[in-house]
């Protein structure tokens, strides 16, 4: 009976929570001159619960959503490795079906669109007319 019960702790798998941002950056650089989705992983929770705890808190730009996948610690298998359980949530933690991408992508040229509006005001300003 202990003999199973160590086969079976061998066995047992431990996850993470792998916590990723995403959100739309421009760029310049041709041939793209639209903006494209930047990810960057920000933090690795021992739970999902503390996951979602760190999603609801660090709070993003409206262009912007989160992706928390689990991971198996140490895993071999690159075909599982590869099909991470993955949960999406808006820019205010807000568990979504779908990444907000149309939603994201609004708020992005908004967001470009206030920024040149910005720079032009201070441009003018600064005696910068030409």
């Amino acid at each position: 009976m202990a003999n199973a019960r160590k086969k079976v702790a061998r066995t047992r798998k431990h996850y993470v929570w792998v916590i990723i941002h995403c959100e739309y950056i421009p760029t310049t650089a041709p041939p793209c001159d639209r903006p494209w989705i930047d990810e960057m992983v920000f933090h690795v929770a021992g739970s999902l619960r503390a996951a979602q705890e760190y999603v609801r808190i660090h709070q993003g730009m409206p262009y912007g959503w989160w992706k928390v996948e689990r991971r198996a610690v140490d895993e071999t298998d690159s075909y599982v490795d590869d099909q991470p359980l993955t949960t999406i949530y808006s820019h205010r933690g807000t568990k979504r079906a779908n990444p907000p991408m149309a939603a994201a992508r609004n708020a992005f040229d908004k967001w470009q669109a206030e920024q040149a509006a910005e720079a032009e005001t201070a441009r003018i300003h600064h005696g910068k007319e030409s």
